[in-house]
């Protein structure tokens, strides 16, 4: 085996996606490789050298030498070349380095070129990774980095951008944004917008929610008015006039600086273009499979920027629609909802068992599940015959499980099936590709899952050990069996997943992802925008908490248009009685405030 192969087996087992996506990605021939004058191989990229072409490893030694890494931080190199500062950067501290290189090729190169084993296993890669994805993932505030100037420049355009990323990062800890989020009318979207909302809510930000699923009712029965296909045409695109008014007026009151919509939120072009007379991004992340929902065609072209579950061939049609910034964001979870649960006797009841699925009876469930019928099998989901054998498991007589529900669900089975919906294959779909938020909802829930394989869960979770797969119903048959009688690999493989979901997969991850893309490129002019801005009484009642006492007292003062602590403190001098706990810390607050004047 030559040097490549054997260094592609070494990252195998230390980072399989990585090695997955190093032999999936094209070699070429940009990356030059020249011996120096001690023998060393050194990458040549152009006309750039990317270490000395006499002594490459004694200069990247000395050029390390004023590093230093503080306690309590992590080392971070910007480039890698050969590597031969990050082994000097090894030697010299004896905790975890992480390289950030944005170039694949160099990677190919460096893995052709030099013995792996050095590195391993202290050392962490992230190669041709998104910044915004390596900032939301990571804690830039703990970084000491160490510059490789040759790699600085031949990706000048990429660390710029990093380092952009890294001033936001800190700008969005300690300054809030004002969100506003466009609900979908009905659908699969919907709890995953309420969950984006409560989870920027978390990280600080001010959020306002356009709750459009309050008009699903109105919505659906239009149904009823009319059977003539033309007007009912003509109905459906007048209360998605309406609708787009309602948001229009909602964000005319609340002036965010941005404005995300979640998919089938009911937007029209030209209610998208309105918003945009804002002059603030308006974003849209379509949390829905490109090719089974096309309506996404019609309003790609108007939206600042379009998030998506997919990569690959989406981008290429997505261009075709008009699309100006594409971003692949996945599905998360919400753990203060998605979390492990001690359920009482009579919950164990109703939600225990060997076997679980909720879902919807798509195609390739109803063809599959009845294989699955001689085990303790508990279904729950809509749409279900219930009169079918499959139907008999059915839980909830069709009817619509709450997110509260399902975090019950998902910690009451031994085994939470998992089988991506298909409307035409009898089982697995070979194509699958993106993954589904119950996978990372289970996972927070500290339930285990059996998984049909998707192309991109791999980078998500490392398969075998923090997530169980299968690739056929015949492998799954076989999976369940293996599983149920195997509690403590189901509980190691939970344990786990929920430790790499909680790191990396929550929908504070994504929502963070989301806003550095959005934002990295333009923190002097949100600066400005945020600086120039005046929070209103309303701002600080959300931010008080509902029903405490601090909201209950401010409450008095909502509709003031220029409302400050003088304001509060000049209504308390006009008062009469005894002060109040509340009214008491107000005045120790303006007073303090005045000394520091």
């Amino acid at each position: 085996m030559n040097l490549f192969g054997e260094n592609l087996k070494r990252l195998q087992a230390q980072d399989p996606a990585l090695a997955k996506r190093v032999l999936a990605a094209k070699k070429t021939e940009t990356v030059q490789v020249v011996l120096a004058k001690d023998g060393h191989p050194v990458p040549r990229v152009g006309n750039v050298s990317l270490h000395s072409t006499y002594r490459p490893k004694e200069e990247a030694f000395r050029a390390v030498s004023e590093f230093v890494v503080r306690e309590g931080f992590e080392s971070v190199i910007f480039g890698l070349g050969f590597g031969y500062h990050v082994e000097a950067v090894l030697e010299k501290f004896s905790g975890r380095v992480t390289v950030i290189e944005p170039s694949m090729e160099i990677f190919q190169a460096f893995l052709s070129s030099i013995d792996l084993r050095p590195f391993l296993p202290r050392t962490r890669f992230l190669i041709a990774q998104p910044t915004p994805k390596i900032l939301a993932r990571n804690a830039p505030q703990t970084w000491d980095v160490f510059q490789h100037i040759p790699s600085v420049r031949v990706s000048q355009a990429y660390f710029e951008s990093l380092e952009q990323g890294r001033e936001l990062s800190g700008f969005l800890r300690t300054h809030s944004l004002r969100i506003l989020v466009v609900n979908p009318i009905y659908g699969g979207s919907l709890p995953t917008a309420r969950h984006t909302a409560s989870a920027l809510k978390k990280l600080g930000h001010h959020v306002a929610v356009a709750e459009c699923d309050k008009f699903a009712d109105g919505f659906a029965s239009l149904k009823d008015i009319t059977r003539n296909k033309k007007n009912a045409n003509a109905l459906s695109g007048q209360f998605m006039n309406f609708m787009g008014e309602t948001v229009a007026a909602r964000a005319a009151e609340f002036q965010p600086d941005l404005i995300l919509a979640l998919a089938q939120a009911p937007l029209t072009p030209q209610a998208i273009e309105r918003l945009k007379s804002l002059k603030i991004p308006v974003a849209f992340w379509f949390v829905e499979d490109y090719r089974t929902l096309p309506y996404w065609k019609e309003v790609a072209g108007s939206y600042d920027f379009f998030f998506t579950l997919q990569q690959g061939e989406v981008f290429e049609q997505l261009q075709s629609a008009g699309a100006k910034n594409m971003y692949y964001l996945p599905q998360g979870c919400f753990p203060d909802e998605h979390r492990p649960l001690k359920l009482n006797p009579d919950e164990q009841k109703t939600y225990g068992a060997d076997l679980s699925f909720m879902g919807a009876a798509y195609y390739n469930r109803r063809q599959s599940f009845p294989q699955l019928l001689e085990h303790d099998f508990k279904i729950w989901g809509t749409d279900w015959d219930l009169q079918s054998p499959v139907g008999q498991c059915v839980q909830n007589e069709n009817r619509r499980v709450s997110s509260r529900e399902s975090v019950k669900i998902y910690n009451g089975a031994k085994i939470h099936l998992n089988l991506h919906s298909s409307t035409y294959h009898e089982g697995v779909n070979p194509d699958g590709d993106f993954v589904n938020p119950r996978t990372f909802e289970i996972a927070s829930c500290g339930g285990f899952q059996l998984v049909d394989q998707r192309s991109e869960l791999s980078e998500l979770f490392r398969e075998g050990e923090e997530i169980a797969t299968f690739k056929n119903v015949q492998d799954m048959r076989q999976k369940i069996a293996h599983y149920l009688e195997h509690a403590e690999e189901r509980k190691l493989i939970a344990q786990k997943g929920r430790e790499r979901v909680l790191a990396e997969h929550t929908l504070e991850h994504r929502m963070t992802e989301l806003l550095i893309h959005i934002f990295g490129n333009q923190l002097q002019s949100l600066k400005q925008r945020v600086a120039g801005r005046r929070e209103s009484i309303e701002d600080f009642i959300e931010q008080a908490g509902e029903k405490t006492e601090l909201a209950d007292y401010l409450e008095q003062f909502r509709g003031t248009p220029e409302f400050s602590l003088k304001t509060v403190t000049d209504q308390i001098t006009k008062g009469e009685g005894a002060l109040t706990k509340t009214e008491t810390l107000m005045l120790m607050v303006n007073q303090l405030v005045n000394e520091k004047r």
